[in-house]
């Protein structure tokens, strides 16, 4: 489970990208993590999530040869990704699900970048409508800066 909460959480991939992850999209000898189009630097919070989920999944199913990072006892012999119904399992525990965790996420970066709706837009693979309501949320507004 930390290995989801720590992709989520500070990567914020949607959680059909966390489902398909593949192992050759983890660089943990150069540090690196490929998401869809964008290679980015892999924190040493998540680099170690990844490294003690791979040496369970190694003791755990020896010869799988599934190319997904996250694999379960059914899809270990297959080449599938683990189902969402397996994913939501893993973080049913926690007091929020991946959603929240990815938008929580982007709403830290949001006031970090300067509300720049083109930054969260290249970091989280967003649409120009999404980033731009992700600023709208963090901006204050002009009557915030207004003095009485």
């Amino acid at each position: 489970m930390r290995v989801v909460v720590a992709l989520s959480g500070i990567h914020a991939p949607a959680a059909h990208q966390i489902r398909t992850l593949l192992l050759d999209q983890v660089d943990l000898t150069g540090c690196r993590l490929e998401l869809e189009s964008l290679n980015r630097p892999l924190d040493e919070y998540t680099a170690e999530a990844i490294t003690n989920y791979l040496d369970y999944r190694r003791s755990r199913w020896p010869n799988s040869t599934n190319p997904h990072l996250l694999i379960s006892r059914n899809t270990a012999t297959t080449t599938t990704a683990v189902g969402t119904f397996r994913q939501d399992k893993l973080v049913k525990p926690l007091p929020v699900g991946l959603d929240r965790l990815r938008q929580d996420r982007i709403l830290e970066e949001a006031p970090a970048s300067g509300a720049d709706p083109l930054h969260l837009a290249h970091v989280f693979s967003l649409g120009a409508k999404t980033s731009l309501r992700y600023t709208t949320a963090v901006a204050p507004s002009a009557a915030e800066h207004e003095t009485p």
